[in-house]
C-alpha cells in the first residue's frame, strides 16, 4: 500500500468523520426547546388567513416584514437582517451602533497588539477580523441575555395586570393597551406596540404572533398560544392567564436556583483564567529574562499563541458548563 493510499484512505474516513459530526450538530440544533417551540407557535398559525395574501403583498398593519423569500436576497444577507432586526427589536439602533462600534475598537486594539508583537501584517489583519467578529458574537449574545433577564423579570407582573383587568370586565385589546401604559421596561415598549396596532384593527392574532417572532421568548410565546387559544376555543381567559403566571413564575424560580447552584463553577472558571496572568506578572517580578523568552523568540510566540487558544477553548467549555440557558 503506497503512501498515497494511505492519505487517501484517511481523507476519506476524515470526511466521513466530519460528516457524521456535521449531521449530529445539526440534529442537536433542531431538537433545540426553541425550533421545537417556533414549530408549534407556527403550528398555530391560520392556514386561511396565509392564502387569502399572495406572495408578494404585505398586510398593512404588519409592524415588522417576516416574510423571507429565499430568491429575493442570498441565504447570508437574509441571516444578517434576521440578526439586526432582532437587536433593533431589542435594543433599538443604539445596539447595533454599540456591536459596530465595540467590534471596530476590538479589531483596532488587535491588530495594534499584533503590531507591537511584531507579527506579520496578514497575520495581524486575520487576528483583527476573527477579534472583531468574537466581539460582536460576545456582545449581541450579551445584549440578548439582558432583555432576557429584564423581560421575564418584569413580565409575571404584567401578566398580573391583564388578569386584574380582565376580571374587571376589560376586554383583553383593552388590558393590553393598559399593559403598555402601566407595566415596566422592557415589557412596556412590547405591549405599547402591540397596543397600537390593535386599536388601528389589526387581528390579535396577527399582531401576537408577531410580537411572538420578534422577541423569540418561551414565556410570551406561551401568553400569545393562550390568548389565541381563547379567542378561538372560549373559556375563562383570567383563570388561563392565572395559570400561566403560575408557571411563569415557577421558571423564574428555576432559572434562579440554577444561577444560584452554578455560581461555584462560574467563579471557579473567573479565578482559573486569571491564575495564568498571575503568575506571569510574578514571574515577571521575580526572574524577568525567564519570562522575556516568550516574547522575544520565536518558539515563545508559538507557546503564548497555544496557551491563549487553549484557555479560551477551556474557558468556554466551562462557560457552556456553568451557564445554563433556562430562559428559551
Amino acid at each position: 500500500m503506497t503512501p498515497a493510499d494511505v492519505v487517501a484512505a484517511a481523507a476519506f474516513f476524515a470526511i466521513v468523520v466530519v460528516g457524521l459530526i456535521a449531521r449530529s450538530l445539526r440534529e442537536m440544533v433542531r431538537r433545540q426547546p426553541t425550533q421545537r417551540i417556533a414549530v408549534r407557535v407556527a403550528a398555530l398559525r391560520d392556514p386561511l388567513a396565509q392564502s387569502r395574501q399572495t406572495p408578494n403583498e404585505t398586510p398593512s398593519h404588519q409592524l415588522v416584514s417576516l416574510d423571507r423569500h429565499p430568491g429575493d436576497e442570498p441565504a447570508w444577507q437574509a441571516w444578517l437582517r434576521a440578526k439586526q432586526q432582532r437587536i433593533e427589536t431589542i435594543a433599538g439602533r443604539a445596539g447595533v451602533r454599540t456591536i459596530v462600534t465595540v467590534a471596530v475598537m476590538i479589531g483596532l486594539a488587535s491588530f495594534v497588539a499584533g503590531s507591537l508583537a511584531g507579527i506579520p501584517l496578514w497575520a495581524r489583519v486575520l487576528g483583527a477580523l476573527v477579534d472583531a467578529l468574537i466581539a460582536v458574537r460576545g456582545v449581541y449574545l450579551f445584549i440578548i441575555a439582558r432583555f432576557k433577564q429584564r423581560f421575564l423579570a418584569a413580565f409575571p407582573d404584567t401578566l398580573d395586570l391583564i388578569i386584574r383587568a380582565v376580571r374587571a370586565g376589560i376586554p383583553a385589546v383593552q388590558a393590553i393597551c393598559t399593559a403598555g401604559v402601566e407595566s415596566d421596561e422592557p415589557v412596556r415598549s412590547t405591549f405599547r406596540t402591540m397596543g397600537d396596532a390593535l386599536l388601528v384593527g389589526a387581528e390579535v392574532k396577527d399582531v401576537l404572533e408577531q410580537a411572538a417572532a420578534r422577541l423569540q421568548l418561551a414565556d410570551f410565546s406561551f401568553f400569545a398560544v393562550c390568548l389565541v387559544l381563547q379567542r378561538e376555543t372560549g373559556g375563562n381567559l383570567a383563570e388561563t392567564l392565572e395559570n400561566l403566571a403560575a408557571i411563569v413564575r415557577t421558571r423564574r424560580d428555576i432559572r434562579a436556583k440554577t444561577k444560584a447552584l452554578t455560581a461555584e463553577g462560574r467563579i471557579a472558571s473567573k479565578i482559573i483564567s486569571g491564575v495564568p496572568f498571575f503568575i506571569m506578572g510574578f514571574l515577571y517580578v521575580v526572574n524577568r529574562p525567564y519570562v522575556a523568552l516568550l516574547f522575544n523568540t520565536r518558539a515563545g510566540h508559538k507557546m503564548l499563541v497555544l496557551a491563549a487558544v487553549l484557555l479560551v477553548i477551556g474557558m468556554s467549555l466551562i462557560r457552556k458548563i456553568a451557564n445554563l440557558d433556562t430562559s428559551r
